[in-house]
């Protein structure tokens, strides 16, 4: 009886953790508008949600105009959620599949794409995501955005 008491209590972190990568809600704090400003150039997210099941994006980068680099997805399909990425030089989005979230983080992984293979959002705050943008040997990169709050239309 005890073996399975302890069994139960080891395994029940588990099975909460995969609760909670079974639905977009943990990720609805993407939502809105985001930036990051690097040296030579503006980064620029946008979050809406479509449906329980779906969120879009985009990602654009501004160096003298704007440029839309590629068309996100969020979906709850097929047993998981995952991270869809469209970008103009490839006729399919590349799927990245949702492994691990908890708390404030959020890991999309593809271990048979060539580059990246793992993309995470780390909820710093409600201001705040640190996106990290790796490969094999974790090579790749870091940007830091900043939630961007628009200006409201006075007559709505």
């Amino acid at each position: 009886m005890k073996s399975l008491l302890l069994l139960f209590i080891l395994l029940t972190p588990f099975s909460t953790l995969a609760k909670q990568c079974n639905s977009l809600n943990q990720l609805t704090g993407l939502m809105g508008k985001w930036q990051s400003v690097q040296a030579h150039s503006t980064l620029q997210e946008q979050w809406h949600q479509v449906s329980d099941n779906t969120f879009e994006g985009s990602n654009e980068t501004y160096n003298d105009q704007w440029q839309h680099n590629e068309s996100l997805r969020l979906v709850n399909m097929s047993g998981g959620i995952y991270y869809l990425a469209k970008v103009r030089q490839n006729p399919l989005p590349v799927a990245f599949k949702l492994t691990h979230c908890k708390d404030a983080l959020a890991v999309f992984e593809n271990h048979d794409h060539d580059f990246p293979n793992k993309i995470e959002y780390d909820f710093i705050d409600s201001q705040h995501i640190r996106v990290t943008v790796s490969g094999q040997d974790n090579q790749g990169f870091e940007l830091k955005f900043t939630r961007v709050n628009e200006p409201h239309n006075k007559d709505e």
